[in-house]
């Protein structure tokens, strides 16, 4: 039912409640019908439900477990924890898809108001990676000191070969790795180095993501760089750096997944910029703005640190990280590839001419086309870490498996269209709301197109904006059309196409 229908419906219940009660039933006939300003914000449509059912054995239970003692949103908690899994596995296998190899990384972003708790569930996701990272750094001061004893005795033993004319009996030694897991504030320089010297495997986590999307990495002489080369890792791609000063490099077998939260307002600089788009990072983000939870959590008292669930997945997290191989001079990933099953097969090439299909000019998916593109293989991947978080020897991704990461990645696609609806909305809105502002300020009490285009707020300053802003106004109650058999003159000319205007706000009316 639409809209206009529902408030159609509502308004003669409420006219026929009237008469019912002993009340003036006609008002229409008795009384002026006054123009409805309605408010130009309207409630969101609301998120659909995170499938938390999807998430496999091992995550679903421990995303349920931490929601239930965090009371953060659903979909905030399965994000961190997703993403937690994703930096474990694309350390250890690639999956088969299309006839080539594909990382089994992914990139999050969850938008969420402060005060939703979002340190806090990020905190139990991590938390088996941070003691893994705290060992493996204990090891790494051992290693880096017994290195330099080595770098020593190398450097005098080479010197003294040299002297001789011989050659260095003693092989140069290889430094070891920072076994530095996260990072949240990286530019491009900065990744590069990490995954150089650093392990060939990361992730780029923040609880406080604006201050990477705001931050330098994306300012306007960065953005580029650091967007394509999130690209590149995304897709398995080499990364390279050319520099006069320090040489040239390429990295090979490097994987990088990312999970940042940030507020709305961080997130809308980043989702609506330029540059994202055109290097088509946004499709390579699962994207979720979940209905906050605050007013409904009340105190549980709720010890996770021996929850069953959550040492389950702290074991498999700690299992899966030391399990990665790499080659320790060039530091490429020795990573191993995982088959779709025949039938797993079967759907994912079921659901990929599926999701094509929805893409025509009419088509559901058109307005999210960039990401749609990318939706069957999102599906394989979230496929593929699902299969290797609950049997990390798993050989091949089974048809339940597939089964969630397509019910997933369909979620993700109703969350696209809604943000996207939600931000184009906005945005229309909020120019909108500037005309109004300007009306006021000018004392306008009609108004015509060429007046809005020539005069009006800079952002509305062409035909092609200002017709549709001036329509949202006449829908909403702020503007009434006049006759073209009625045309006024207006600044010393008739105008074929102008409006009265009936308000400046919902509490200023003019007539």
């Amino acid at each position: 039912m639409s809209e206009y229908v529902s408030g159609i419906e509502e308004l003669l219940n409420q006219t026929q409640g009237a008469g019912e009660m002993g009340e003036p039933g006609a008002l229409a006939a008795d009384v002026p019908n006054p123009i409805e300003i309605q408010p130009l914000r309207r409630p969101h449509q609301p998120a659909e439900p995170f499938p938390i059912d999807a998430l496999g054995i091992k995550l679903k239970a421990a995303v349920e477990a931490v929601q239930a003692a965090v009371k953060a949103p659903p979909a905030l908690c399965a994000q961190s924890f997703l993403a937690g899994a994703a930096v474990c596995i694309q350390g250890i296998a690639d999956i088969r898809l299309h006839c080539s190899r594909i990382p089994l990384s992914e990139f999050f972003l969850t938008i969420a108001e402060s005060g939703e708790r979002k340190s806090a569930t990020d905190n139990h996701a991590k938390r088996p990676h941070a003691a893994w990272q705290h060992e493996e750094y204990k090891l790494f001061k051992d290693a880096l000191r017994q290195f330099q004893d080595e770098k020593e005795a190398f450097e005098r033993a080479r010197k003294d070969a040299i002297k001789e004319g011989k050659d260095c009996p003693l092989p140069e030694p290889s430094a070891p790795r920072m076994p530095m897991l996260f990072s949240e504030d990286p530019t491009f320089e900065g990744i590069f180095k990490l995954l150089e010297t650093g392990l060939p495997s990361i992730g780029i986590f923040s609880d406080e993501g604006g201050r990477m999307l705001g931050g330098h990495a994306m300012n306007a002489e960065n953005r580029l760089k650091t967007v394509a080369s999130l690209s590149k890792l995304w897709d398995g791609a080499p990364i390279d750096r050319v520099r006069a000063g320090d040489g040239s490099r390429i990295l090979y077998g490097r994987r990088c997944s990312v999970h940042l939260m940030a507020q709305p307002g961080a997130a809308a600089l980043f989702l609506n910029d330029g540059v994202s788009a055109d290097q088509g990072i946004l499709s390579r983000f699962l994207i979720v703005h979940p209905e906050s939870t605050k007013g409904t959590r009340s105190y549980v008292d709720i010890d996770l640190h021996n929850d069953p669930a959550l040492l389950a997945y702290n074991a498999t997290v700690d299992r899966l990280l030391r399990s990665w191989k790499w080659d320790q001079d060039t530091g490429e990933l020795e990573l191993r590839t995982v088959n779709l099953s025949a039938k797993a097969r079967q759907m994912w090439i079921a659901y990929h001419d599926h999701i094509e299909g929805q893409q025509t000019a009419d088509g559901p998916y058109r307005s999210i086309t960039a990401f749609a593109s990318k939706a069957a293989e999102h599906a394989a991947r979230l496929a593929g870490i699902l299969q290797l978080f609950d049997d990390p020897g798993a050989q091949t991704v089974d048809e339940n498996h597939m089964v969630c990461g397509i019910r997933l990645t369909d979620f993700y696609l109703t969350e696209a269209l809604r943000l996207r609806q939600l931000a184009s909305e906005n945005q229309d809105l909020i120019l909108a709301e500037k005309l109004l502002e300007w009306f006021r300020a000018e004392g306008l009490r009609q108004i015509y197109p060429v007046k809005v285009y020539q005069e009006g707020p800079a952002a509305i300053r062409s035909k092609e904006r200002a017709i549709p802003i001036l329509k949202i106004l006449e829908g909403h109650g702020y503007l009434s059309p006049i006759s073209p058999d009625q045309a006024p003159e207006i600044d010393g000319k008739i105008r074929k196409q102008a409006w009265n205007i009936n308000a400046y706000s919902p509490d200023e009316v003019l007539v």
